[in-house]
């Protein structure tokens, strides 16, 4: 009995199938004009820079600086997810999400700068941005200038990379005087 109960949805989502494919082929009768038409058409997602950093290096131990700091405290796992809009041919803005070096979960709105200064090596870039960082909170919340106690303080971020094609790049950005981050990048095009 359930199985004919059934029989109608299946035939309703059978005749919807191939409407559908129908449909689709009547559209794209002409096959080289499809996708010459396609190919014109950028992606919504054209401009957009999606980058992993799975990878840093810090320039010493996580030492103590202050007495309510824990004492055996030492660097943690980083990494990092970003998204990053090209907003023209130099300006930049995005959002970051990483996992800090003492193990919080951060956040990183900014807007910047990308600078291609040598015609000779057109893939070589120079990134400058600035923004707000949430994430460093008590008791590390002063390992990083401009914080304030609860993790929200503003902060800058340079960084040189290389693109190898007009998708595929990657960039090492500078965390001030206490490390480098290196990033693997995938552009939208």
């Amino acid at each position: 009995m359930k199985s004919l109960r059934l029989a109608p949805a299946c035939a309703t989502l059978g005749l919807a199938c191939w409407l559908a494919a129908a449909s689709a082929g009547a559209q794209t009768s002409d096959p080289a004009a499809a996708a010459d038409k396609s190919a014109d058409k950028p992606s919504a997602l054209s401009g957009w820079m999606f980058g992993y950093a799975p990878l840093d290096w810090h320039f010493s131990d996580a030492k103590k600086e202050n007495d309510f700091e824990p004492d055996e405290q030492k660097h943690a796992y980083v990494w990092l997810i970003q998204a990053e809009k090209e907003l023209g041919e130099r300006h930049i803005a995005g959002f970051a999400y990483f996992r800090n070096s003492f193990g919080q979960p951060s956040q990183y709105a900014y807007y910047g700068w990308r600078f291609r200064p040598f015609d000779s090596v057109p893939g070589l870039f120079f990134k400058v941005t600035g923004g707000i960082i949430h994430g460093y909170k008590f008791p590390y919340n002063k390992k990083i200038p401009f914080n304030n106690r609860h993790g929200w303080g503003i902060t800058a971020i340079p960084a040189v990379g290389y693109d190898f094609n007009s998708n595929w790049g990657a960039q090492i950005n500078v965390l001030g005087n206490a490390g480098v981050m290196f990033q693997l990048n995938y552009t939208v095009r």
